[in-house]
């Protein structure tokens, strides 16, 4: 096996780790802010894929209307889902837990209703088609969109939360929300506004997701299982963690199928295992 091909696949699980990023930086963002363990934020994902399927299959080339408008439908779903958290925010994790698994069944029955039970693929826009000389290999352009949406999206998150008022407001009301809401800030509102758009991050990697594998029900419960092992890696409530935690999730998964595909999630469920007795906050999480 050759340098080439162990960074060939080192990319690929880039890609990947990018992708999985959008989601877990969500979940990271909800509990980070509202402390909320929202165990259906990947149901918000899927329900974005299979909005793109819909329209990709209404319009010609209806991948990059789909890539507006299904996020916005898991926003707007999500501040409609926002006010059913809103009553446990100062219960235990377990009573959210169980909230979050009774809307995970509610819309698997909607999905299965609207859309079926088989599996449904979304065409890749020819734009996207094919891939390019890298490494010996052919490296797919689809990754290559991936990972550069991703980044924009996580540099645009960083610039809100750290050099605007509104990230201000929202790192404050994550610190304190009782005294946020003393000094003015409508905390409520603001609460809203995170969540949505946690909903919407993983709508936009629902739909990116579309390109890289087939949408089936069920699959937002396997996906999730990622978001919580990159976000126990890199820490939960750091965005920064959720970053580094997916890259390493996408790294170490694309390695070990190249050396021992039986294992490859074995060796993230070790990695995870380790952290969470070295250091049980995550990477880069702070102790709560």
């Amino acid at each position: 096996m050759g340098l080439d091909a162990i960074l060939f696949q080192v990319l690929t699980g880039v890609g990947k780790g990018m992708n999985l990023f959008l989601l877990a930086s969500g979940l990271s963002l909800i509990y980070g802010v509202l402390n909320v363990v929202n165990f259906a934020h990947a149901t918000f994902y899927l329900i974005a894929a299979y909005i793109c399927y819909t329209i990709t299959g209404l319009f010609p080339n209806g991948y990059w209307l789909a890539l507006i408008l299904a996020p916005i439908g898991a926003a707007l779903l999500g501040g409609i889902c926002e006010r059913l958290f809103s009553r446990l925010y100062d219960k235990e994790h377990y009573t959210q837990i169980m909230l979050a698994w009774g809307l995970i069944l509610v819309f698997g029955d909607l999905m299965k209703l609207t859309w079926g039970s088989e599996g449904k693929m979304v065409p890749t826009p020819d734009v996207l088609a094919g891939g390019v000389p890298l490494l010996g290999g052919n490296f797919p352009i689809t990754y290559i969109f991936v990972i550069g949406v991703a980044a924009a999206i996580g540099i645009a998150l960083y610039v809100v939360l750290y050099r605007t008022k509104v990230g201000i407001d929202v790192r404050a009301a994550a610190a304190d929300a009782e005294m946020t809401s003393a000094l003015g800030v409508p905390v409520d509102k603001l609460y809203i506004i995170v969540f949505m758009v946690a909903c919407w991050l993983a709508g936009v990697g629902g739909v990116i997701a579309t390109l890289l594998s087939p949408i089936y029900l069920g699959g937002d419960l396997e996906i999730i299982l990622a978001a919580f092992i990159i976000v126990i890696i890199g820490g939960m409530g750091s965005i920064l963690g959720s970053l580094v935690g997916s890259l390493i999730y996408g790294v170490v998964f694309a390695l070990g199928i190249l050396v021992l595909p039986r294992f490859a999630l074995v060796f993230l469920y070790i990695l995870m295992v380790l952290v969470l007795i070295f250091r049980p906050y995550g990477l880069l999480g702070r102790p709560r």
